[in-house]
């Protein structure tokens, strides 16, 4: 992603319009100031719970794309998200690079088996929306999650809390 300018839509390496035709989106085009918040939820160190404590104070929904570990130790978190009235997505079973699956087979397993979790959980589907793994994807990718009714997001800005060591300061 690039950032032409302040103000202006991120760039990627597809358009709004190529991604469109398969149901996935990174970004809106609109002249409304407009703003998804999403989070990955692969393995919970505590941080889940004060988002949905700031997300309730500023009433604001947001979705929260779950791997299959996170889905099955944390259950009373999945329904905490459901029940304060945000989404819960898929981001597989695995976390693996969808880029290297080719079968829909192993495609769907990767995303019927967090369907299954949190069905069980919630006693209700899960919405069909997908975020793969790091981003990484292709186009028979992104077909195969059409086909299986999916919508595919990604993100336009993302805050890199996976470098422990390379956070930015409270006042930043």
């Amino acid at each position: 992603l690039g950032f032409p300018e302040e103000g202006q839509l991120p760039t990627a390496n597809a358009t709004i319009e190529e991604l469109k035709a398969y149901d996935a989106y990174f970004a809106e085009s609109t002249t409304e100031k407009k703003l998804y918040l999403t989070f990955d939820c692969g393995y919970e160190n505590g941080n889940t719970k004060p988002i949905l404590k700031a997300l309730k104070k500023h009433n604001a929904p947001a979705t929260f794309f779950c791997v299959g570990n996170f889905v099955k130790e944390q259950p009373e978190l999945i329904r905490q998200i459901v029940q304060e009235g945000h989404i819960v997505g898929n981001h597989t079973y695995t976390h693996p690079d969808m880029s290297k699956i080719s079968s829909l087979e192993s495609f769907q397993k990767e995303l019927s088996a967090v369907e299954a979790l949190y069905q069980k959980i919630t006693g209700t589907d899960m919405i069909k929306y997908y975020r793969p793994p790091q981003g990484i994807y292709s186009t028979e990718n992104l077909k195969m999650a059409q086909s299986l009714g999916y919508h595919t997001f990604f993100w336009s800005l993302a805050y890199v809390d996976w470098q422990q060591d390379a956070q930015p300061t409270h006042e930043e």
